[in-house]
């Protein structure tokens, strides 16, 4: 039988696969380029082997080969890295993580079809369950010399065996000393392990081509189908592919005139079977011209929400380095909800919204990341409105930027916290000089005296800056750590007095806003965000999410309970957002707060050059940030704030998700002094009463700097 010419370019295989671990040079010089006087060569250099075993005598000879030979025990250890597993919370498959290039879905002999047994048999090695288990040296150098003088397309030039030993532990080199290793590893393999092992191993590291290591991942990839379900038709086509996986695609041909190399290659495969008496010729006719669909490589490796998986891919790396690529085999269960994270696709990658808000508002890019608070499980995150745009591959929601006026959460927490300030503390909103500092409201006027709770709420820039300088600025800074603003230690992320506003030089993410905010709405406790529920590998649990260890009240329940009163005021806002803005759900109470970020900040000063804005609002079951702006920096139009650009995305997604959910909302502590009633009372911690409506902590200096008011 004749082998396939094929044309420049499409050379046949030099290895049956590809060693673990690396990649050998190619030899290119005159051995590689006379490839008959190489055969030759070898041909004699095994004669003389062979005779030299024959006689006794050889054992020096080959002793020299066998110099630096590895163990042949731990190769059933040395199988290619498998595939690994995400998935939703709910069992939805988001993508498979592998090696780049490489994938393996491993299968036991019993879970491959017999159709794919006897055709690889046929045209790899059709002596195979004769001389594989053998322990005759002579034979299996024969075996190796019968490879090499008759290198046709019945039987590959080297044995099953001897390719096993050579994807397993050799380079690709065709050189002399490189086959004949590959011999003298193939008599080890044989007299280690029976054929139906030899075999297993062999079918399970073969290179099938576009990306499929192993019989179970082209099964897969190809067609749909477990190893065991490939019919003669299809095992026949596979069978032929490792000789040349490129050459021997059945990809490459679908739709294409001309010769059909894998359909030619796969009629050797038939004919090798014939001969070998596996199947009648009837048989191999039928299974000819059995018309097969196939399926690209890509159509098995789904890839939803794409952000996440990036996200969660980095918490595994930082978890476990890289054992979930390599060995592999894991299968991961996420925190991700499949219905919310729909929700969160459908309010981000809206195109006709995302159209409406980049011509009124210049608006590039917005990204959404929901959480529970309850115990920090990541539900959705969408890192950007179009993954395949030019900035589609960043991941807004994990992007430092810096958080304007957002940023007052940690100020007003920290504030109430210390004692210096309460809910209804009278606050002065008029113009101020600190030292040089001269921090604007973005309204660019001044509203006279305001209590803390409208300060807050209508997120006027001058009152918070006089909170902030009382409360201390590295006490703000210190709650904000406490509560998950963690790029604050980075030392290159300077800021001053202007903190309160956003006025960082790296920022922070939106992520860590987020988690922020999860602090308040779970009562003070903070739960690091996490992304991963569970681990599994060979059917064992290697990792399982404790709530319970990642579970730290860093803020009072108390001071918790208020500063969700004081967010969730709607009437608290009415001066600047209205009473109908997009910071309110219907039918449920929610806090909420914006940040809008100059592009130009200095010295608390706006510029109306705004970068970003953004809006983080929550109830006790859901925690959810919205961000939009431009990736690049370029600035947004000057009427766009947190209410008109993010807001109105946080309020359609919260919508959505919380449809249906019980309306839930925090029970007073034991300890909080209630003043008045009616729905939105007044609410202190202990001993802060007496001073409740008074300027009393207001230190003499700032009263005298600040007209006599804090």
């Amino acid at each position: 039988m004749q082998e396939i010419e094929l044309p420049a370019g499409k050379r046949r295989r030099s290895t049956a696969g590809r060693r673990r671990g690396g990649r050998g040079g190619r030899e290119a010089g005159f051995w590689r380029r006379h490839g008959f006087l190489r055969r030759s060569a070898l041909a004699l250099v095994v004669l003389v082997l062979a005779g030299c075993a024959g006689l006794g005598t050889g054992f020096i000879v080959l002793a020299a080969f066998q110099v630096g030979l590895p163990s042949v025990v731990d190769l059933p250890n040395l199988g290619p890295p498998q595939n690994s597993y995400l998935l939703a919370s709910d069992g939805t498959l988001l993508t498979v993580l592998h090696e780049p290039g490489e994938q393996h879905i491993h299968v036991g002999l019993p879970q491959v079809s017999p159709w794919v047994i006897k055709a690889t048999v046929a045209v790899e090695d059709r002596h195979f369950f004769q001389d594989a288990g053998s322990v005759d040296l002579p034979r299996i150098i024969l075996a190796g010399l019968h490879d090499i003088v008759h290198h046709n397309s019945l039987q590959g030039a080297s044995t099953i065996t001897e390719q096993l030993a050579k994807v397993s532990f050799l380079t690709p080199a065709q050189t002399i000393t490189r086959k004949i290793r590959e011999l003298l590893l193939g008599f080890e393999i044989s007299k280690t392990f029976k054929p139906d092992q030899i075999l297993q191993m062999y079918l399970n590291r073969i290179d099938y081509g576009n990306q499929a290591i192993g019989i179970g991942t082209a099964a897969e990839l190809y067609f749909h189908i477990p190893a065991s379900k490939l019919d003669l038709a299809q095992a026949s086509m596979l069978a032929g592919i490792p000789d040349a996986p490129s050459a021997f695609d059945p990809l490459a041909y679908v739709g294409v005139k001309g010769p059909n190399y894998a359909k030619l290659r796969q009629q050797v495969v038939l004919e090798a079977m014939v001969a070998n008496h596996y199947v009648t010729q009837s048989q191999a006719n039928a299974a000819f011209k059995e018309q097969l669909t196939y399926y690209p490589w890509q159509d098995s490796s789904p890839l939803l929400a794409p952000n996440f998986v990036t996200y969660v891919e980095s918490e595994l790396q930082q978890r476990f380095g890289d054992a979930y690529l390599n060995p592999g085999g894991w299968t991961i269960y996420t925190t991700l909800n499949m219905a919310d994270q729909q929700a969160a696709e459908q309010t981000i990658q809206n195109p006709a919204n995302n159209a409406r808000l980049l011509r009124e508002y210049k608006i590039g890019d917005s990204a959404l990341v929901s959480l529970d608070p309850r115990d920090g499980e990541i539900l959705a995150m969408v890192g950007t409105s179009n993954y395949n745009g030019s900035v589609g591959q960043i991941n807004m929601t994990v992007e430092p930027r810096r958080p304007g006026s957002s940023f007052k959460i940690f100020t007003y927490t920290a504030a109430i916290a210390s004692g210096k300030f309460t809910m209804t503390t009278p606050v002065l909103d008029a113009p101020i000089n600190i030292n040089g500092y001269q921090p604007q409201n973005y309204e660019h006027y001044f509203s006279g005296i305001c209590q803390v709770q409208v300060c807050l709420g209508n997120s006027i820039n001058i009152p918070a800056v006089k909170v902030e300088m009382i409360t201390g600025l590295q006490n703000v800074v210190a709650m904000a750590q406490r509560m998950g603003a963690s790029l604050l230690l980075n030392p290159q992320n300077t800021y001053g007095d202007a903190l309160t506003l956003g006025g960082l030089s790296i920022g922070v993410t939106e992520l860590q806003m987020a988690t922020g905010a999860s602090v308040l709405a779970s009562g003070g406790v903070l739960h690091q965000p996490t992304s991963i529920l569970k681990v599994v590998q060979g059917g064992k649990t290697i990792y399982q999410y404790n709530v319970a260890s990642n579970s730290v009240q860093v803020v009072p329940p108390d001071v918790a309970f208020i500063m969700n009163a004081m967010l969730s005021n709607n009437n608290n806002r009415l001066r600047d957002f209205g009473p109908y803005a997009h910071l309110t759900l219907p039918g449920r109470p929610v806090s909420a707060k914006t940040g809008t970020s100059d592009a130009q900040f200095a010295n608390g000063a706006y510029s109306n050059n705004i970068e970003d804005n953004w809006t983080f609002g929550w109830t006790p079951q859901l925690v959810t940030g919205v961000w939009v702006g431009n990736p690049d920096g370029q600035t947004l139009s000057n009427v766009t704030s947190g209410i008109s650009g993010a807001a109105p995305l946080w309020q359609s997604y919260m919508e959505q998700v919380l449809s249906g959910q019980p309306v839930l909302w925090y029970t007073k502590p034991a300890d909080v002094v209630q003043a008045g009633s009616g729905p939105y009372p007044y609410y202190y911690l202990p001993n802060t009463v007496s001073y409740a409506n008074q300027d009393v902590n207001c230190p003499p200096a700032y009263r005298s700097g600040w007209n006599g008011t804090c």
